[in-house]
């Protein structure tokens, strides 16, 4: 049920075709994104997603994570609706709901002594099976979460999710 559900077959496609499907729909959202700190730093919008930097956001930051969240929205309510039409919503949203909770669950039973830090790389890796149908918004999506994988493992490596509060 996770990850890509038809394979792509270049060889039995137009040149067009494969520009359309692995030039703009993969390769250009995949590099934006695995460049995504310079492209933040040539853009100006510098955030985290910590409540401390999110609560002293600049207009063009604060502009910037609109946009991204309600495009983020609007592909969780497409693939919910594709899943719907493919007739698996059930066991993808139990997966893309229940991964989650247990993250969240996890977190509760460790405690006060530690912290939860969603890196990048658990961010793209968490989503990319989910971005399994074949039309642009999903194969666009899927190079997205899969560049900020790659960015987030190359940058800063692959630390954990849980860290310890120091006193």
């Amino acid at each position: 049920m996770l990850g890509p559900r038809h394979y792509w077959s270049p060889h039995r496609l137009s040149a067009l075709t494969v520009l359309k499907w692995y030039g703009v729909c993969y390769l250009l959202p995949f590099f934006l994104t695995l460049h995504w700190e310079f492209l933040g730093h040539a853009i100006g919008v510098h955030f985290s997603l910590k409540s401390a930097d999110l609560a002293a956001l600049d207009l063009w930051s604060g502009v910037t994570l609109a946009v991204g969240a309600t495009i983020i929205t609007g592909l969780l309510v497409s693939h919910l609706a594709w899943a719907r039409r493919a007739k698996i919503l059930y066991p993808y949203a139990t997966l893309l709901c229940g991964i989650p909770c247990l993250i969240g669950i996890i977190t509760l039973l460790l405690g006060d002594g530690y912290y939860l830090h969603v890196h990048h790389y658990c961010l793209g890796t968490f989503l990319f099976p989910f971005l399994r149908f074949r039309n642009a918004p999903s194969f666009a999506a899927q190079a997205v979460f899969t560049g900020l994988a790659v960015e987030g493992i190359s940058r800063w490596g692959m630390d954990p999710m849980w860290y310890p509060l120091v006193p």
